[in-house]
């Protein structure tokens, strides 16, 4: 089966993780709960906590564009 269309614009970005970190995502990636593969499932923890962040704020940021 093809994989679903995203709905939402996209853009990737590269990080570097401890071992350990990877790891985990491996684990969670096979289980399938978060995604089917490393990135997925660290895309995913990535946007639930920038989520967490942006509903309660911490600091303020700058809207995109302005100066």
């Amino acid at each position: 089966m093809a994989k679903a269309a995203n709905i939402t614009d996209s853009e990737a970005v590269r990080i570097t993780l401890s071992a350990e970190s990877v790891r985990l995502l491996d684990e969670l990636a096979v289980k399938g709960i978060y995604g089917r593969n490393r990135a997925e499932v660290a895309g995913r923890f990535v946007d639930q906590k920038l989520q967490e962040f942006v509903e309660r704020p911490t600091l303020k940021l700058r809207s995109p564009g302005a100066r």
